[in-house]
């Protein structure tokens, strides 16, 4: 999804920089660079990981049953908490 997300403010910004003798689409190409900069660099030795809401709330219970969790296994949970209550 991100990877589709990158490919299309590529060729989005392939696409304003052919158009780039107009101020606005300039800009614009500069914009769709610095976006693609920075999702590199938030992406930048991550692993994106979608799964279905249920699936996330069902490993979630999972890992709240097993405690005390390793630091791995703790820190995973805490993604997951962090990303199933920021996506409510």
């Amino acid at each position: 999804m991100l990877s589709d997300y990158r490919s299309w403010l590529v060729s989005e910004q392939k696409l304003l920089a052919n158009a780039s003798h107009h101020a606005y689409s300039f800009g614009q190409a500069n914009m769709a660079q610095r976006a693609i900069e920075r999702l590199d660099q938030e992406l930048a030795g991550k692993a994106a990981l979608v799964l279905e809401r249920a699936t996330g709330e069902a490993a979630l219970q999972s890992l709240d049953s097993q405690r005390p969790l390793e630091p791995p296994l703790e820190e995973l949970r805490q993604a997951l908490t962090q990303a199933l209550d920021g996506g409510a």
